[in-house]
């Protein structure tokens, strides 16, 4: 796979942790280029602060949060945390607009996190992290039809737009704005959004780039590579070289929803 290479040597501190929802890793350093995904973005300095870019703005500071598309680039020399948050998924929504710095205590935070830094797979650890982040609540639930429909996409990727419409008892129209409104990301990004988190889950050491496409429902090798560069830059292996990536799935209950 073709991708951007770093400019200094990083290793995986933990598994990569996946969840029908987002994916967590730590690394000890990273550098990616400007790029735009799907997904929000928490990223977590454990040692020092981060160098970020969000489309004209640059920071230092040791946690950022990141909205679904937007435009960012990120160095950091020292160990970091970053996960990936689907736009519907509820850490995010417990996130999304709130000040980082009050609502996330850095110090308890890092504490969390480093408790994974060990290469040993610690599911329920990682586990506790994910459902502690959605535990909070959020200034304003996402709009329940625009829920629903993502959890039927997640069930049955063939859904089309008109069909979820229907379902949703709007208009075709009505509802691409609504969903477009509600996540900050257009229905089409969404869907090529879940073929690469379905990609991810789907990973298995061994696997061919061929293989994970297919399985993944991509059309073809250079299809998903395209894709995954454009929406990650580089996956977390790319900072690990010559160091095997372990997977961990989280259990599937760790999935919650704002319908339950």
């Amino acid at each position: 796979m073709t991708v951007s290479s770093p400019d200094f040597t990083s290793r995986l501190l933990s598994p990569l942790y996946i969840w029908q929802g987002g994916w967590l890793v730590l690394l000890s350093a990273m550098e990616n280029r400007p790029h735009q995904h799907v997904a929000a973005s928490l990223l977590v300095g454990l040692e020092d602060a981060l160098q970020v870019s969000l489309n004209d703005t640059s920071l230092s500071q040791p946690l950022v949060t990141v909205a679904p598309e937007v435009r960012q680039s990120l160095r950091s020399h020292a160990p970091l945390a970053v996960m990936h948050l689907d736009p519907d998924e509820p850490a995010w929504w417990a996130l999304r607009g709130a000040d980082a710095d009050q609502t996330l205590p850095l110090a308890s935070l890092r504490e969390d996190l480093w408790a994974l830094a060990d290469d040993q797979p610690r599911a329920e650890l990682a586990q506790a992290f994910v459902q502690a982040l959605r535990g909070r609540t959020p200034a304003s639930p996402p709009d329940a039809r625009i829920v629903m429909a993502c959890q039927q996409l997640r069930e049955n990727n063939s859904l089309d737009l008109e069909t979820l419409a229907a379902g949703a008892n709007l208009s075709a129209s009505r509802f691409r704005r609504l969903f477009s409104e509600q996540l900050g990301v257009t229905f089409k990004r969404f869907v090529l959004h879940l073929k690469c988190q379905r990609a991810l889950a789907l990973w298995e050491s061994g696997m061919t780039l061929t293989e994970l496409a297919v399985a993944a429902g991509f059309y073809d090798q250079p299809h998903l590579n395209r894709t995954l560069r454009a929406m990650f830059d580089a996956l977390p292996s790319r900072y690990a070289r010559g160091q095997s990536v372990q997977v961990v799935n989280l259990p599937a209950q760790t999935r919650t929803t704002f319908l339950e």
